[in-house]
């Protein structure tokens, strides 16, 4: 038999794709990938055979998916975005619209499942696109659209660089382990910018804080109306002063580029205010003990009431015949992802009111927590089943994550560009797998204060315990599912809160905030709405959390001394 004259060399061209397919490197491996036509390699193992530019795919292209669908059409900055047609596997395909990866409806709206019964392939080009992405100069490209071009150390960005956001916003200056640190300049999408320097990713280049003095530098800062810097130049005060302390009306400039103006009493802002972010946002409305209570004037609160010991506490929850089992995970430091700040104290933060008599007071046997290299996939997956599955028929298992997420995962400390995702389907796969009646999942998945107590009467003791589980035993099975943000949207942090914005909103409705009715129990639908409201308002919409699942709205989390 003849065979073709380009016989061999179609076989090793193929056995050479292999190979590379094998190897999971993101590479070109033929033509100009960066500004011309090309064949690349993305780490997963799937092919875009187009057009690039400065290294990223843009223009018109196919690419061949791991999961043998395809899409053809335009991109813009790694993803599909233009007209374009996507071809499953089994031949049905979707011509239309589409935007940074997922097709539009006739409005302009995503479309999340564009095939329900398909889980489909939401690879996108990522990994070190140019140069020396370890240890020297290099442009690496994350999987959740972002960009960085610049100097790095240990696979960070650390030196000189660029920092291109998903929303357009850019930074240039240097960066300390993945963190803008030193002087810098960031441009907002809205054309507005801040010059200065930085700090572990706080803004420090405010021009109203005089450096080199501290203390009252004019005025009387004692019971009048003076000018106080406060120690290493972190924020200056204007405004009136009682005991020593801001008391009354009065402004304050941060270092890291935010300013607060309205009432204060006892040194924070209490009443009606307004915060000033430097990327432009406003948060408007009442405030108490420097946490933002909303658009309505909060109430006055009582003295608290003396609390059970912690002997009689114990004695309670082992006298339940319900139980509570939860996996708390926090991750910040990624190589992969960018580095996020507050994540693992969200964790910190929520691990320490589950073992608080008004989370349910758990026992180190019931509750496990990984933050940074402790939270790899396999510990991650390991530690749900493990817990979960000691589970009885009356109890409620929770999973509180916080960290990185993409559409339809989270992700722990070990993914990889494109492995190791801790997808949403197992997550449900593994909470159905429990015998326990009530299921619960939180999650602040980024691409993202003072708590305020509330108390009963003063000499009433109440026995918290006995009703966080009592009232939990009312509801129906179910599960529920809270997340920080829409699949399109970022889960944000705040400086001024020093944690993601989800998380301390959620943690201020678990601790009583939330509950709506009165009646000393919170129930997850009272958190899920106390959520919603307060983290619309205070990112004016950026941000908006949603809740879905089969559940019992009555569903206690939380219970209010």
């Amino acid at each position: 038999m003849k065979l073709p004259a380009n016989f061999f060399t179609k076989i090793f061209t193929l056995a050479a794709f292999i190979f590379l397919a094998n190897t999971l490197q993101a590479q070109c491996i033929s033509g100009d990938c960066k500004n011309g036509t090309g064949i690349y390699l993305y780490p997963s193992g799937a092919k875009y055979i187009g057009q690039f530019k400065d290294g990223e795919i843009h223009g018109i292209g196919t690419c061949y998916y791991t999961d043998g669908s395809t899409y053809r059409g335009e991109w813009a900055h790694r993803y599909p975005e233009g007209h374009g047609i996507k071809t499953l596997e089994d031949g049905r395909t979707w011509e239309g619209t589409w935007k940074m990866g997922l097709p539009l409806d006739e409005n302009g709206k995503p479309i999340e499942n564009l095939f329900p019964e398909e889980k489909i392939a939401e690879e996108i080009q990522s990994g070190c696109l140019e140069g020396d992405c370890d240890g020297g100069q290099g442009i690496f490209a994350y999987p959740d659209g972002s960009k960085y071009e610049g100097q790095f150390t240990a696979g960070k960005p650390d030196g000189w660089g660029t920092f291109t956001y998903t929303n357009g916003d850019r930074y240039v200056g240097t960066f300390k382990n993945g963190l803008k640190n030193g002087k810098g300049t960031f441009f907002y999408a809205d054309n507005t910018q801040a010059t200065g320097e930085w700090r572990e990713g706080e803004y420090l280049g405010n021009p109203q804080i005089e450096y080199g003095r501290v203390g009252c530098v004019e005025g009387d800062c004692e019971k009048g109306r003076g000018t106080y810097i406060y120690k290493d130049g972190v924020a200056k005060y204007i405004g009136t002063f009682s005991n020593g302390l801001p008391d009354g009306e009065g402004v304050i400039y941060y270092a890291n580029g935010e300013r607060y103006r309205g009432r204060w009493a006892l040194g924070s802002f209490n009443g009606k205010g307004t915060l000033y972010m430097p990327d432009g946002t406003e948060v408007t409305g009442f405030w108490k003990d420097g946490s933002f209570m909303g658009n309505e004037k909060p109430q006055q609160t009582q003295p608290t009431a003396p609390s059970l010991s912690p002997e009689d506490y114990i004695a309670i929850r082992k006298a339940s015949d319900m139980k509570v089992w939860a996996v708390i995970i926090g991750i910040s430091s990624y190589n992969h992802m960018p580095t996020l700040r507050y994540t693992d104290d969200d964790a910190y933060r929520m691990y320490a009111f589950l073992k608080s008599p008004e989370g349910g007071a758990l026992t180190d046997d019931q509750i496990r927590i990984l933050i940074d290299e402790d939270a790899t996939y396999d510990k991650i997956t390991s530690s749900m089943q493990e817990v979960f599955s000691k589970a009885g028929k009356d109890d409620l298992v929770m999973l509180y994550f916080s960290g990185h997420g993409l559409r339809g995962s989270f992700l722990p400390i070990d993914f990889n560009g494109y492995d190791k995702k801790l997808e949403h389907e197992e997550i449900n796969k593994i909470l159905d797998a429990s015998p326990a009646k009530y299921k619960l999942c939180i999650a602040d998945a980024c691409h993202s204060g003072s708590l305020l107590a509330m108390a009963e009467k003063s000499g009433e003791i109440r026995n918290v315990l006995e009703d966080y589980y009592k009232t939990l035993a009312q509801a129906d099975a179910g599960t529920a599912l809270i997340m920080s943000s829409k699949s399109d949207e970022t889960s944000l942090e705040s400086s001024g809160l020093r944690q993601g914005v989800f998380s301390h909103f959620l943690i201020r409705g678990l601790k009583g905030e939330a509950d709506k009715d009165g009646n000393k129990i919170v129930t997850v639908q009272e958190l899920f709405d106390f959520v919603d409201q307060n983290v619309r308002t205070y990112t004016m919409n950026r941000q908006s959390p949603v809740i879905k699942g089969v559940y019992d709205g009555k569903m206690t989390v939380g219970v209010v001394r």
